[in-house]
């Protein structure tokens, strides 16, 4: 039962070591920030600080256009004696972008600029029996054209925030969390993991695809290793 998911996915592993990186969104802006939960919602969204990587997803250079992806980490909850956040309810969402529904399935299209752009998830969330799309609406910074990493990371050398507001929703979304950040994170490479990183009762629908997708972030993040070690 194994082999046809192996032979889709073990792909991921030979691009990402040939590559020397990421299979898809290799150039990229690691973020630091806040995220501030509004109201009341039944999804398991945290207020707190996060961990955010803009990036584009085939990697053209400079400013030509491509696709946006949008990595964000909400840490998992506190121990009330340690400050320090478990791994037990982390969550990594991986959006990408502009990505109208066509039918019942985003397709991400390629984008002239960051903002305003909604990036969306590629398959929608299970929580609780009900079904939820999760997207993110990028609305700063609104100044340069063009897709570039370098103008983002200059935004925040000169303390203008990057801004995005979380949603989600089955055919009308609701806002859940407004997300500022004000810092980039320099030397650090965060593997962001949307299979592994959710918190407990969350699942991705349907769940095969949800399989398939684990075994293709494993082989891509294999590759990577691979070809540092």
């Amino acid at each position: 039962m194994t082999a046809l998911p192996d032979l889709l996915t073990t792909p991921f592993r030979w691009l990402a070591a040939l590559r020397h990186a990421r299979v898809f969104h290799p150039d990229g802006l690691l973020c630091g920030g806040v995220a501030s939960v509004a109201g009341d919602h039944p999804l398991p969204f945290r207020s707190g600080p996060v961990t955010v990587r803009l990036s584009k997803g085939i990697g053209t250079p400079g400013g030509l256009p491509d696709i946006v992806g949008v990595a964000i980490r909400f840490p998992g909850a506190t121990d009330p004696v340690s400050p320090v956040p478990t791994a037990a309810g982390t969550w990594d969402l991986l959006l990408a972008g502009p990505a109208p529904l066509s039918g019942r399935l985003p397709i991400p299209l390629p984008s002239t600029h960051w903002a305003p752009t909604a990036v969306s998830s590629l398959t929608p969330y299970r929580h609780d029996g009900e079904l939820y799309w999760i997207r993110a609406r990028i609305v700063e910074p609104t100044g340069p054209t063009g897709l570039s990493i370098e103008d983002l990371a200059a935004c925040l050398r000169t303390n203008r925030k990057i801004v995005l507001i979380l949603e989600a929703g089955f055919g009308r979304f609701v806002p859940i969390a407004r997300i500022e950040l004000d810092h980039a994170l320099t030397g650090l490479d965060v593997d962001f993991d949307p299979i592994l990183n959710r918190p407990e009762g969350v699942e991705f629908a349907p769940s095969w695809l949800g399989d398939l997708r684990r075994r293709a972030y494993r082989d891509s993040r294999q590759g990577r290793h691979s070809a540092v070690s």
